[in-house]
């Protein structure tokens, strides 16, 4: 009879524990409020975004390049005869006339006596550089003797490439700034544009010219030049910074509501800023800082 009471006792006690185990481990959690904005673990964050009202504006085509600083006019001296430099009769930086006589030349000639050759120059300007030492040999029309430049005006030669062309003609204005003045900018214009491309680099040679009345610049000197091709008025720009490129298309973000929306766009002329041809609208908001990695439809929050 004990061992009949053990033995429903110990049924009993299984049949509890298992209701038990069964209300620990399968029992539903509790209902909890859902989040105010939205079901899962943390709602999503707004990007913080800076825009601006989309303006028209009148905006400069510029072209920037580089270039080396010439004398308009320069020329290698030569002498007419064999021989060797007996002197120069001026130093470099001293002016020279057309024809003057910059140096003297022994002829060449053994056993008869000759008077010195003159060597002169072809053009006025300044005595550049000086390329002998007395005594060193010369050989006619091969050895040059000196370098002569007038300065009165210098160019700067440069190749523009092909997509330029359309814009840049003779007569537009450049701005030339150099290391050696860093607070100035030189004017100048373009006084050249050659009629033939080359067409291995597919590049045009043009020439700018530059007034120097106080013999500021320098041949060889470098420089960076602005050419102002011309202006649009009252075009609708944006910065660089508030495009993206992806392949061969931009794109631009708007706020519309809370959310970000990516529009393609097409541009125009650009230089600091970036005309907009297509795609939006003026009065626009447009994202201009925060965009990096921006998704279309993405939350954000705008700051002024």
């Amino acid at each position: 009879m004990k061992i009949k009471k053990a033995v429903i006792f110990l049924i009993i006690a299984h049949i509890v524990g298992i209701f038990f185990l069964k209300r620990i481990f399968f029992s539903k959690p509790e209902n909890k409020e859902p989040h105010p904005k939205g079901r899962g673990i943390a709602a999503i964050e707004a990007v913080t975004v800076r825009a601006v009202l989309l303006k028209r504006e009148d905006l400069n085509l510029v072209f920037s390049y580089v270039g080396n600083i010439k004398a308009r006019d320069e020329a290698k001296v030569y002498s007419k005869v064999n021989g060797k430099l007996d002197s120069y009769t001026l130093s470099e930086g001293d002016r020279v006339e057309k024809d003057e006589t910059l140096a003297l030349v022994e002829r060449d000639e053994t056993g008869l006596k000759y008077e010195l050759a003159k060597v002169s120059s072809p053009i006025y300007g300044v005595v550049g550089k000086v390329f002998l030492d007395k005594g060193e040999n010369i050989l006619a029309q091969s050895t040059p003797v000196a370098l002569v430049v007038d300065m009165r005006e210098a160019v700067v030669r440069i190749d523009i490439p092909e997509q330029d062309i359309p814009y840049v003609s003779k007569g537009c204005p450049a701005a030339l700034k150099l290391d050696s003045y860093p607070e100035e900018v030189f004017e100048g214009e373009v006084s050249k544009v050659s009629e033939v491309l080359d067409a291995a680099t597919r590049t045009l040679n043009i020439e700018i010219t530059i007034a120097n009345p106080d013999n500021k610049l320098k041949s060889g000197m470098f420089s960076r030049i602005d050419i102002l091709a011309g202006k649009r008025q009252g075009v609708l720009a944006l910065p660089q910074d508030a495009l993206s490129k992806e392949d061969s298309s931009y794109y631009a973000f708007v706020v519309e509501g809370d959310k970000a929306r990516k529009v393609k766009v097409k541009v125009g002329i650009s230089n600091d800023k970036v005309e907009i041809v297509e795609g939006l609208e003026e009065n626009q908001k447009v994202i201009v800082f925060g965009q990096q990695g921006l998704r279309d439809g993405a939350l954000v929050k705008v700051i002024e």
